[in-house]
């Protein structure tokens, strides 16, 4: 849309020499008002975005005096080889 406004303020070079309050001047100032709220809805649209898409804090860290290495337990051990017990 802006552009069709500068494209007719510009038309067969109206826009040199005009004065303050003419068609081509309005027709420029309708361009840059239409720019601006164009950027105006870009940044809330990017603010939302980023609201919604950001990464998630990271989780708190664990409560001091206990140590964890993060790892799952061991494996309990395998039972014994041999010949059983009593024979």
């Amino acid at each position: 849309m802006s552009e069709y406004l500068v494209a007719a303020a510009r038309w067969r070079g109206q826009n040199h020499g005009a004065e303050l309050g003419s068609p081509p001047k309005m027709l420029m100032k309708a361009a840059s008002h239409s720019l601006s709220a164009l950027a105006l809805g870009h940044q809330a649209d990017l603010a939302i975005l980023r609201a919604e898409y950001d990464p998630a804090p990271a989780p708190p860290s664990p409560p001091r005096g206990r140590t964890t290495s993060g790892l799952p337990p061991a494996p309990p051990s395998p039972p014994p080889t041999g010949p059983a017990p009593g024979h």
